[in-house]
Order: structure tokens, then C-alpha cells, then sequence
């Protein structure tokens, strides 16, 4: 067995810290029901109040009166171990690999690349996700965009890839009824 890299990321609640995973980890996204070994013992006897599966990402929060300071060791060492067993990860609820795709979409729209988007102005929506296909609508500045292509494909597509290898297409659609506003991007040199 190979160790699966981690690192924890600190979060604004202290009893929570977000373990950091490599992409496609684990089959499953969402709250846990129950985890494998020690990690699920955990759980179970009240140390860890819970236990949610992003797509990069295990997010532990632990029980009130316990401090990470006392059970980090403990938690990172079951947490290490448990990945070693994805299969045995039980979801609160059913999830599909449109699940997977919809939730790895979502982190990649709350993370840089959406920090991005919205930075210049834009705006990218989900619409659906479902037979490994994808489509965002994009609005604000992202609408009549020159560069869209761009941060569809060399953006957000990638970051999607790498989350989702399994994506089939992404593609966007417009907002409708918006008309495109004039940006620096979109202001062009008038004629004599």
C-alpha cells in the first residue's frame, strides 16, 4: 500500500480542519455516515462530530471538548489509514457520478479559478452535469467575452479535468436576454 498524500488546511471554525487529497481520492462526496477502522470508530464513540467528502478534500470537524492539539495525531494517522480503503467510505446518501462531477465542478467555480472569473466581473453558473458532460452558463463580464473561450478551456476546463478525469465536454451557454456591456476587453478604436 502506497501513502496517500495529505496536508491539513485550517479552517475559520477551530474545530475543523480540511484535510487536503489528491482528486478522485475517494468515490464519494458529501457527509459520512461511516468511515473505515479507526477513522470511523472515531465517529462512532463521539470524538469526530463529522466527517464531509469534497473532491479534494476530507473536512473533519471534531467533537465539542475536544481540541486538535489532543486528537489531531490520532485523527491524521485513522484519517491516513482510511484512505487506504475507498470503497469502504459510506455516504449519508447515494451518489452518482453525476454527483461527482456536479460537486468536483463546484469546488473548481468556489476555488481559484472562480476567484478569477470573478475578478474580471464574471459570472459562471452551473446548468447541469450529467452523463460526464457539463454546462455552466456564463453572464457578467464572461458574456460576448473575447477571452471565454479561453477560461472555459485553459481554465476551468483543466481544473474540471483534474478533478473529474472522466469529463466527456464542457461547453457554455450565455445568459439570455443580456446584452453584452462594453468593457476594455470589448472597446475598439471608432473609425474616422
Amino acid at each position: 500500500m502506497s501513502v496517500i498524500p495529505m496536508h491539513p488546511e485550517a479552517t475559520a471554525d477551530p474545530q475543523t480542519v480540511r484535510w487536503v487529497i489528491p482528486a478522485g481520492t475517494l468515490p464519494v462526496v458529501g457527509e459520512i455516515v461511516d468511515a473505515p477502522d479507526e477513522l470511523g470508530k472515531m465517529l462512532r464513540s463521539e470524538d469526530v462530530a463529522s466527517i464531509e467528502v469534497e473532491t479534494q478534500a476530507v473536512v473533519i470537524r471534531l467533537a465539542d471538548g475536544r481540541s486538535w492539539s489532543g486528537t489531531g495525531a490520532r485523527v491524521r494517522d485513522a484519517l491516513s489509514a482510511a484512505l487506504q480503503h475507498p470503497r469502504r467510505w459510506r455516504p449519508a446518501g447515494v451518489v452518482t457520478e453525476d454527483d461527482m462531477l456536479r460537486a468536483a465542478l463546484q469546488d473548481v467555480l468556489d476555488g481559484s479559478v472562480g476567484d478569477y472569473i470573478r475578478s474580471h466581473g464574471g459570472e459562471v453558473t452551473i446548468v447541469s452535469a450529467h452523463d460526464r458532460r457539463a454546462e455552466v452558463r456564463m453572464a457578467g463580464t464572461c458574456s460576448h467575452c473575447p477571452a471565454a473561450g479561453y477560461t472555459l478551456d485553459s481554465r476551468l476546463e483543466s481544473e474540471l479535468r483534474a478533478r473529474f478525469p472522466d469529463l466527456v465536454e464542457l461547453r457554455a451557454t450565455e445568459q439570455p436576454g443580456r446584452t453584452a456591456r462594453r468593457t476594455w476587453l470589448t472597446l475598439g478604436r471608432r473609425s474616422a
